[in-house]
């Protein structure tokens, strides 16, 4: 795994490339990632505990997950937090299997590529916090899923845990790309990702690295809890 993580002398990118440095070359196809888990690897196994912590300290008993493939993690949550309400955003066999194997939680069918708004009682929202994890290097165009989580802060979720891989940390800041993941369009630095999210509209109360899984315990993850900032031009 590479661990320079010198910050580079490009400056990040702008909007048109979402703030990655120039000269990174995205996918510009990448394939349904069908959520098959391999039960000895846990990936990201600290992102959905430090979500539950702040929903805890936050006082919300509702997690959305936005991306949430097959949920093995959510149903971790729901065996600690059984009180707890769930709702899992997916599309295709991913969400089929969610709604056909898990007892508990309710299962929304969006596609984060085109979706405006997502289809969660007002009450609910109100209560809850999200979590989208590894879920934004999957996609082609992330602006659309960052406009239904930011959507949610708006409407009352309290805060958004958000995760994705660390290009300096696995393949250096000024790596050429695609990713070695044949799965993932692209892969933010971790100023660049932060660049997106400011951009995007959102305040960032904590950025830091996480354990990729839990065989290598690498910390080659960002880690991030937002809220809602304010996007240029915006009229409030």
């Amino acid at each position: 795994m590479h661990t320079n993580t010198a910050t580079s002398r490009q400056p990040i990118g702008g909007a048109e490339t979402y703030f990655i440095r120039s000269g990174y070359r995205s996918r510009t196809e990448v394939e349904y990632f069908l959520d098959e888990t391999d039960d000895t690897v846990i990936w990201q196994p600290d992102v959905y505990p430090y979500a539950a912590a702040q929903a805890q300290k936050l006082g919300r008993d509702v997690v959305i997950d936005i991306g949430c493939g097959r949920a093995g993690k959510l149903a971790s949550l729901a065996g600690e937090y059984p009180a707890w309400s769930y709702i899992g955003v997916d599309f295709g066999d991913n969400l089929v299997w969610c709604r056909d194997n898990h007892p508990f939680g309710e299962w929304i069918d969006v596609d984060l590529e085109s979706a405006e708004r997502l289809p969660i009682d007002p009450s609910l929202v109100r209560r809850s916090i999200v979590v989208c994890s590894d879920v934004i290097e999957h996609l082609m165009n992330p602006m659309p899923a960052l406009s239904l989580i930011r959507g949610l802060l708006m409407e009352g979720s309290a805060a958004a845990v958000l995760s994705t891989p660390a290009r300096e940390c696995r393949s250096g800041y000024d790596a050429p790309g695609p990713p070695r993941n044949p799965s993932h369009v692209r892969e933010w630095a971790s100023d660049e990702f932060q660049a997106l999210l400011r951009a995007s509209g959102f305040e960032i109360h904590y950025a830091g690295l996480t354990r990729s899984d839990d065989a290598s315990n690498g910390l080659s993850t960002q880690l991030l809890l937002v809220g809602t900032g304010e996007v240029e031009g915006e009229q409030r």
